[in-house]
C-alpha cells in the first residue's frame, strides 16, 4: 500500500519558521487538498513530499515515487491553460502512485475544468492538489490539509465539509469570546461594587453619633475587610480565566462614488459590429456590446476564444470600439515583470493609490498584505503575493472602469473573498475575465459568452445591433457635454436624433 507519513516536521527559511507539521498522512485513494495563504509554504510542503526539498527537520516516509506538476512552467508558445493541460495529461498517462498538482485549474476554461475534475476523480493513487479553486476542491477532495498560523492541520472530508466546520468553529469561538467578555465585565463591576461598599462601611452611616462611630469602628473595619477580600477573590478569578482570542474580522471594503473620477455618457464601453482576428484566425464576427456605468460584466468562453484579445482591442481603441472620454481605466493582466522589484511594498502602493493611507492599508490587509509586508522588497515576495500587489495597485488607483483579465488566478481563498466583496461594493464599472465560477456568480451583474465566433448576451443588450449612427452621435454628445462652452442648440438636436434612433 502506498503511503505518505509526515511527522514533527519543521521548515525554516533564513532562521525563521515557515511552517510546522505535527502529523499528516495519506494512503491509496486519498485526494488531499492543500489550502493556505499565498507565500506560507504550500508549494514547499509539496517539494518536501516529492523529495525535492530536503532542508527540513522531522520525519518523512513516502513509499513510492512522486510526480509533481508545478504551478509555473515554460509555456513554449502555449497559453497558461494549454501548458497546464499538457503537463497534467503527461502526468496522468504515467499513472503515478503519488501525483501532486500545484494550481492545476488556473487559466482553465469551464469545459477543461470539468475535464480536469473527471480525470482526477478517476485517479487511483494518492492525489495531492494545491488549489484555491473552491469548485475543484469541493468536487474531488476527501481530505484537507489547512495551513493556518504556520501550522498544518488535517481534516477529514471534502472542502465543503471543511468550510462548514471552519465556519462553525469560528462562530463558536466568537460566541465564547463574547461570553467571556460579558463575564469579565460582570466580574469587574462586582469588584468595583465591593470596593465601593467597603468604603461606605468604613465611613459609617451619617446618622451615627460620634460615640456609635467610635464603638463600631472595629466591627466596620472587619466587615470592610471581608468586602475587600471578596473583591480580591473576584479579581483573581477574572485574572485566572482563559481568554479566547477574538476571531479576525475584516472591515467592509467599500468605496463611494466621490472616490472615483466622474463618469459622463450612457456607456463607458461600446463595441459595434466588430470582426476580431488574431494570428489570421477569426475569433468574433460582427460582435457588439455596450457596458453602462455601474455594471459588472463577466466575459466567459473557452481558452483561445478571444476574451483577452477583445479587451486588448478595446484598450487599443481599435476600429469599431469606443471608450467613453470620461473612462479612466485600471487594467490588470497579471504581468509581474512590470513590478519594480527593488521597491518596497509600501513605496509602490503609496505611489499607486488614490485613497488615503489608512484606507489603502485597510484594503491591503484584507488581501493578506498586512503591516509586516510594508518594508519588504517586491522581489522578495512569492508569486501569489506579487499577483495580489499588482491587483491592489489597480483596485486603489484613480480609475472608474476596472478591466481585469483573470484576477482570481493564484489568489488564496481569503484574497478571493476580499476581491469579490470589493468588486460587489465598487461604485464604478467592472469588465472581467475569470474562470472561477463561484467568483463570477458572486460578482457579475451580466455575463457575455464567447461561442462559435459570436458574442452572446442573455440580456440581449449585446446582441448584434444593426449598424447605425448612434455611437457617433453619442460620442459627439459626450464631447459637447465636456466642452468649456455648451452649444445648447446642437445638444438639443443630438438628443432628438439619439432618441429617434433608440426608439427604432
Amino acid at each position: 500500500m502506498t503511503q505518505i507519513n509526515l511527522a514533527n516536521i519543521e521548515k525554516t527559511v533564513a532562521g525563521t519558521t515557515l511552517f510546522t507539521v505535527q502529523r499528516l498522512s495519506a494512503t491509496d485513494g486519498a485526494r488531499v487538498g492543500i489550502i493556505g495563504a499565498n507565500g506560507t509554504g504550500k508549494t514547499t510542503l509539496a517539494k518536501i513530499i516529492a523529495g525535492v526539498d530536503t532542508q527540513f527537520s522531522g520525519e518523512r516516509h513516502v513509499t513510492a515515487p512522486v510526480t509533481l506538476v508545478p504551478q509555473i512552467a515554460p509555456a513554449m508558445g502555449q497559453s497558461g491553460g494549454q501548458s497546464m493541460l499538457a503537463r497534467v495529461r503527461v502526468a496522468l498517462a504515467q499513472r503515478p502512485a503519488i501525483l501532486i498538482l500545484d494550481e492545476p485549474s488556473a487559466n482553465l476554461d469551464d469545459e477543461h475544468q470539468r475535464w480536469l475534475q473527471e480525470q482526477l476523480l478517476r485517479f487511483k493513487g494518492i492525489l495531492i492538489v494545491i488549489s484555491h479553486d473552491r469548485s475543484l476542491l469541493t468536487a474531488i477532495t476527501t481530505q484537507v490539509w489547512s495551513l493556518e498560523e504556520q501550522t498544518y492541520t488535517p481534516y477529514n472530508g471534502n472542502f465543503a465539509k471543511f468550510t462548514t466546520y471552519r465556519e462553525q468553529r469560528r462562530e463558536n469561538t466568537l460566541s465564547q469570546y463574547h461570553h467571556e467578555q460579558r463575564e469579565q465585565r460582570d466580574l469587574r463591576e462586582a469588584v468595583q461594587a465591593r470596593h465601593e461598599k467597603a468604603a461606605r462601611i468604613r465611613k459609617g452611616s451619617r446618622q451615627m453619633s460620634a460615640g456609635e462611630r467610635a464603638n463600631s469602628q472595629s466591627v466596620r473595619e472587619q466587615n470592610a475587610g471581608k468586602m475587600e477580600r471578596g473583591a480580591r477573590a473576584l479579581k483573581d478569578r477574572a485574572n485566572r480565566q482563559t481568554v479566547t482570542v477574538k476571531p479576525h474580522e475584516t472591515a467592509p471594503l467599500k468605496l463611494v462614488a466621490t472616490d472615483l473620477p466622474p463618469v459622463r455618457g450612457k456607456f463607458l464601453v461600446t463595441v459595434n459590429e466588430l470582426d476580431l482576428q488574431r494570428d489570421g484566425r477569426m475569433l468574433l464576427q460582427r460582435a457588439s456590446l455596450r457596458v453602462a456605468p455601474g455594471e459588472r460584466v463577466a466575459l466567459v468562453g473557452p481558452n483561445g476564444s478571444g476574451k483577452s484579445t477583445l479587451i486588448e482591442a478595446i484598450l487599443a481603441h481599435q476600429a469599431n470600439t469606443r471608450l467613453a472620454p470620461s473612462a479612466r481605466v485600471g487594467y490588470f493582466h497579471q504581468d509581474m515583470t512590470v513590478l519594480p522589484q527593488e521597491q518596497t511594498v509600501w513605496q509602490f502602493m503609496s505611489r499607486a493609490t488614490a485613497l488615503d493611507g489608512n484606507r489603502t492599508r485597510l484594503i491591503m490587509g484584507a488581501f493578506g498584505l498586512s503591516a509586516i509586508f510594508y518594508e519588504r522588497l517586491i522581489g522578495e515576495l512569492s508569486g501569489g503575493e506579487q499577483v495580489k500587489l499588482q491587483l491592489l495597485a489597480i483596485l486603489v488607483s484613480a480609475s472608474n472602469l476596472l478591466i481585469l483579465d483573470e484576477p482570481t488566478n493564484y489568489l488564496d481563498l481569503p484574497a478571493l473573498q476580499a476581491l469579490a466583496e470589493y468588486l460587489v461594493n465598487y461604485p464604478g464599472t467592472v469588465v472581467f475575465v475569470a474562470h472561477d465560477q463561484d467568483f463570477r456568480q458572486q460578482v457579475a451583474t451580466r455575463t457575455l459568452v464567447f461561442k462559435n465566433q459570436k458574442l452572446l448576451d442573455p440580456t440581449k443588450t449585446a446582441k448584434g445591433t444593426p449598424a447605425s449612427d448612434l455611437p457617433r452621435l453619442q460620442f459627439e454628445y459626450d464631447q459637447l457635454m465636456m466642452a468649456p462652452e455648451l452649444d445648447t442648440q446642437r445638444l438639443r438636436e443630438l438628443r432628438e436624433q439619439i432618441a429617434a434612433l433608440k426608439a427604432k
